[in-house]
């Protein structure tokens, strides 16, 4: 998630404390449906198992292997229909998982995040079954948690199917007052954590099963496949973190549409009325830009900033695996952007004023396909790793385009953020938890003290040996939940050097360190 707007600061730490190549540009009219590209499936190669071969369409060609780790992932099937009048979807979510815990299950628990007050809206659980067999099951925290008793322990090693019938509805024009990405306003419905999403199993303490805080980003969740078929009534525009392989007419009234993905850690899925597109091609990734018609000025400009921001990142840090990427004008109006998958939403009225909140505010969710999306970590604990990445991304954007007054402001704003904060007696730790941060603190630490953090491990290791601990780091932990530790253990092998008193003063204790 991007910064908030500044001058609701305090409402976000209470109500959400997430090589150069040629370019080809083309306008799409949305304002009556129009089907998307459908990709195309590629042949696997002989290696991919056939389980997952349509999966292959959700990636660039040079990342298709990627799917021979099938057996590290969950498998997520969901076939659901929407229901526009009252902003409904109903359907089943089939879940093939298998136990990586190394001990035995007597249950399985799900987080139902549409049913947290923030959220404004609902999620049923109508019916379950594990391995065809209906089980009991019980909630916790306002029905955000689901447990999942099992008539058998589940083994290590050993495999289930869990079947969940689940009816889910948005808010109507909520933004003002819940998270704008499940809400339906400004011609887009969007469907953040519409199903049922398995919890993540912690090596130290079990299962997560914590309540969920309103402050920064909510889900916390582990690399899995999706196979998602939709029905919707003609006239909406169907996009998602995955990529469409089949769009049919099931009648005059209803269209069917068929979205596979890559490994990733969640499914966002929206459906589109009355918005544009403008759309291109960057190192193999199809980039899509969703916006109000009248904004096309601004919606080109969205598009050329994600072309940007794709190439300096995939520069910088590695390639990004995923054959789509789309970046959709939105109602959030608490916070400027939000990361999924694939796709990032960005606060409506920047379009109206495209200056430098727009374009830091994309470059910002787009650096989250690497850190969040590809590199995973608990959101609600360690919220400093993506984030402060994510915000130190803005400073390696500008590099990338080669605007140094861009990258010393950016650097700029991270320093009075920080010491304003430092200064009022709110600096603590990075690695204190999402629920320890009150009192306006979530923001200066995760979104000025955590990149500072990065510049001030940049000065001690140099330019070179930085850029190379990103590009280390992203390929070590690709599809992988990283910790701090994790992230101190890559920088020290890449340098050969001792970061400890580095790591201490910053992550580990609220130490009053120089601001770089």
């Amino acid at each position: 998630m991007n910064r908030p707007l500044f001058s609701l600061l305090l409402l976000c730490s209470l109500f959400l404390s997430g090589c150069s190549v040629s370019t080809i540009s083309a306008w799409i009219p949305l304002d009556r449906f129009i089907a998307p590209r459908v990709s195309p499936t590629p042949t696997p190669e002989p290696t991919l198992p056939p389980a997952v071969a349509a999966q292959a369409a959700a990636l660039r060609p040079d990342a298709v292997d990627d799917l021979e780790s099938t057996e590290a992932w969950d498998h997520y099937q969901i076939i659901a229909a929407l229901n526009p009048s009252d902003l409904s979807i109903s359907g089943t979510v089939t879940l093939d998982l298998r136990n990586r815990t190394g001990v035995a299950l007597d249950r399985l628990y799900f987080h139902l995040y549409p049913n947290h007050p923030d959220f404004g809206g609902g999620l049923t659980v109508t019916s379950a079954t594990v391995n065809g067999q209906a089980v009991a099951s019980e909630v916790q925290y306002s029905d955000t948690l689901l447990a999942l008793k099992l008539e058998s322990p589940l083994e290590p090693d050993a495999s289930a199917q869990v079947i969940l019938g689940f009816r889910a509805q948005t808010p109507r024009a909520a933004s003002k007052k819940t998270f704008g990405a499940f809400n339906f306003e400004a011609g887009v419905w969007s469907m953040a954590n519409f199903y049922p999403i398995l919890a993540r199993y912690f090596p130290e303490t079990g299962w997560d099963t914590r309540p969920i805080v309103s402050r920064g980003d909510f889900t916390v969740s582990s690399v899995a496949l999706y196979d998602v078929t939709i029905d919707a009534p003609q006239g909406w525009t169907l996009i998602s973190s995955g990529v469409t392989i089949s769009d049919t007419e099931v009648n005059e009234a209803i269209h069917r549409q068929r979205f596979v993905s890559g490994p990733q850690r969640e499914f966002y899925l929206a459906a589109l009325q009355g918005l544009q597109a403008v759309e291109s091609v960057v190192d193999g990734t199809r980039i899509v830009s969703y916006f109000q018609p009248r904004m096309a000025e601004a919606g080109q400009m969205s598009l050329e900033v994600a072309e940007q921001s794709l190439r300096a990142f995939n520069n910088r840090y590695g390639p990004y695996p995923l054959a789509e990427l789309e970046v959709v004008q939105s109602a959030l109006t608490q916070f400027y952007g939000m990361e999924y998958p694939g796709v990032v939403l960005i606060e409506q009225s920047l379009y109206t004023r495209p200056g430098d909140d727009f374009e830091t505010t994309i470059a910002h969710e787009i650096a989250h396909q690497w850190w969040y999306s590809q590199v995973g970590n608990d959101a609600q604990s360690e919220a400093w790793l993506d984030e402060g990445l994510a915000s130190y991304a803005q400073v390696i954007y500008y590099e990338e385009i080669g605007q140094p007054d861009a990258v010393e402001g950016e650097l700029q704003h991270f320093r009075s953020t920080f010491h304003n904060a430092r200064a009022a007696g709110r600096d603590a730790p990075l690695d204190t938890p999402a629920s320890e941060l009150g009192g306006g603190r979530y923001y200066p630490l995760n979104y000025a003290k955590a990149p500072l953090f990065f510049h001030a491990l940049r000065r001690q290791i140099g330019d070179a040996g930085f850029t190379q601990f990103l590009q280390n780091y992203y390929a070590a932990y690709r599809y992988q939940d990283v910790t701090g530790a994790d992230l101190l253990q890559v920088a020290e092998q890449t340098c050969g050097c001792e970061l400890d008193t580095l790591y201490h003063d910053w992550v580990e204790t609220s130490t009053k360190v120089g601001i770089p």
